[in-house]
């Protein structure tokens, strides 16, 4: 009889145990979003409308880089409302500080980013979450859609026009249609097509895990292609990469100021500098290094074409374009052929020098 209630006991505790382990796994934060916000109180509640709309277990991280606006005052109603959202204050360190410092506070197995000015599409995380059940990736890449509020570009015979749309405009990525399920990713022989996919992290998904293990972090004091580090040195950890190429997140892609077309110039070089001093990037095979150069040439001439169209002096993105072009010299004719935008900023440079 003894032995028989210790039989039932131990049957009993078992099944708590379980039913707790199931209750703990079904209850877990699946998803930590990171919002990194700076003066976008004109933007913001629809960001967070969108998120909080979402289905699943999920946290929202939201980060206060020291706004002057009211963007506080949003955050702070929205974490009175919704229990999951933890929002963070600091003073203005830049957005990589206010992305390091939500994956410092994330609790989620998987990370994603969003900009506090788009936004994420209905059922976006349970679309994702899905994949990441399946296949437990280390990377999910989703696609995204293009939106230009209010502006509709419309290009024609190399120049564009720019008129007043009655709503916004949305033009889903293609880019990854192509892309293959890559199980490792092999840095050394690197698919070029994910690092031409220039997808940034916007609405991306990084296993948490895989981030800490490998101190991923984004690079401070640069503005322009942070994120691209960011990307670029996760892909060089052979990680397990998925893709959904279904678009789940919204990407506001404002007219470029002159002022933001100057600084893409002015920091190019720097974020490919210190990419270039990595570990990663040193211990990266040639084609590898070859592959993120030619990349990065991108920044070059979507700058200088930013600054034609804003009618300014195009000497500061043609000295950073010859400088680039020369970035190449040590590579042999056959590895000039598979650089798809070098050839692109030899055509302008040869136009601009005549």
């Amino acid at each position: 009889m003894y032995k028989l209630k210790s039989g039932i006991a131990y049957i009993t505790a078992a099944a708590v145990i379980v039913a707790l382990w199931v209750y703990w796994i079904s209850n877990r934060v699946s998803v930590s979003v990171i919002v990194p916000v700076y003066n976008s109180e004109k933007f913001l509640s629809r960001c967070l409308d969108s998120i909080v709309a979402q289905k699943g277990s999920f946290e929202i991280i939201a980060v206060n880089d020291g706004s002057t606006d009211k963007s506080g005052q949003i955050l702070e109603a929205y974490a009175q409302k919704y229990k999951n959202i933890i929002v963070v204050n600091q003073e203005n360190k830049g957005v990589s500080a206010a992305r390091n410092q939500g994956m410092a506070k994330a609790n989620g197995k998987y990370i994603t980013f969003v900009d506090s000015d788009d936004w994420l599409e209905p059922d976006a995380l349970a679309r994702a979450v899905s994949i990441l059940r399946q296949d437990s990736p280390d990377i999910l890449l989703v696609g995204f859609y293009d939106v230009y509020d209010h502006e509709w570009v419309r290009r024609t015979g190399g120049e564009a026009a720019v008129s007043e749309a009655p709503e916004e405009a949305k033009f889903p990525t293609r880019k990854l249609d192509k892309l293959a399920l890559f199980s490792p990713f092999q840095a050394q022989d690197a698919h070029s097509d994910l690092f031409y996919a220039g997808t940034g992290v916007r609405g991306q998904f990084f296993k948490n895990e895989f981030v800490k293990k490998n101190k991923l972090s984004f690079p401070l004091g640069v503005k322009c292609g942070e994120d691209d580090v960011f990307v670029y040195l996760s892909f060089l950890h052979n990680p397990l990469i998925s893709i959904l190429p279904e678009p789940l997140y919204s990407y506001r892609n404002r007219v470029d100021s002159l002022a933001k077309a100057e600084s893409i110039i002015t920091d190019n070089r720097k974020t490919l500098a210190l990419l270039q001093k990595t570990e990663e990037y040193q211990k990266a095979g040639r084609r590898t290094q070859m592959l993120i150069n030619d990349t990065w040439l991108s920044w070059t001439i979507l700058g200088i074409s930013n600054l034609a169209r804003h009618g300014a002096s195009l000497a500061a993105g043609l000295e950073e374009a010859y400088q680039a072009y020369n970035t190449f010299s040590a590579y042999n004719t056959e590895e000039r052929k598979s650089c798809r935008n070098l050839e692109r900023l030899r055509k302008i440079l040869f136009n601009y020098s005549r």
